[in-house]
């Protein structure tokens, strides 16, 4: 039936259909004037529902198409993952993140947190080290040195621990970022690194400069 001429009639039969119409197992509805058939009713519905989802010259409205998520999006959900100590879902994110954009130094970068943050310091290492090699800036590059320097001393890789952070240090220095709090903690685990490494002098020397 044609849509105009179909709601045409439903309107007019709005007239003689009066609110409050109650339906029946009879097949009709009852009012307190009026009865109509329960089908008359239902087709009313159907109609009314399809002609909300119309512009004002009948036209179908087109629903609008969800837009996917870039990489940085993903990115910016993971570290809200990590934020909150939701190590599992942070990794996900970065995971889809690389699926767009597999050269994404901050991609690489939460992976390695998130990895880090579970204990898992080789598989941490591996993102940390893909992530500076994407990284153009030195900006970019000490956070994951630091992080690599981290892993490594958790798995008693002295030697690499010394050298990833010490580059992470000069990296940070370089950039003119403003975080003591961070310079900090890097200064503390190149103090134990020392320490283990029975470079007793140079750990005191590490340990003087977080004062």
């Amino acid at each position: 039936m044609n849509i105009r001429i179909l709601f045409i009639n439903l309107i007019l039969v709005g007239f003689f259909i009066p609110a409050g119409v109650l339906a029946s197992d009879d097949g009709w509805s009852h009012g307190s004037l009026f009865s109509a058939p329960n089908w008359l009713l239902e087709q009313f519905d159907d109609e009314s529902k399809e002609l909300s989802q119309m512009d004002y010259f009948g036209i179908k409205l087109q629903e609008p198409t969800p837009v996917p998520p870039t990489a940085m999006d993903l990115v910016n959900e993971g570290w809200i993952f990590l934020e909150k100590g939701n190590n599992k879902d942070a990794l996900k994110s970065f995971e889809k993140a690389l699926a767009i954009n597999s050269a994404s130094t901050e991609a690489w970068y939460g992976r390695g947190l998130a990895l880090e943050n579970q204990k898992r310091y080789l598989s941490a290492i591996d993102a940390y080290s893909k992530a500076v090699s994407f990284s153009k800036k030195s900006a970019s590059s000490w956070g994951p040195n630091a992080g690599k320097g981290r892993s490594c001393l958790a798995l008693n890789q002295f030697e690499n621990a010394k050298e990833a952070i010490t580059l992470a240090i000069s990296q940070y220095e370089q950039s003119g970022e403003d975080l003591p709090d961070e310079l900090v903690s890097m200064y503390l685990d190149l103090a134990q690194v020392y320490e283990m490494l029975g470079d007793y002098d140079a750990a005191q020397e590490a340990l003087e400069k977080t004062k």
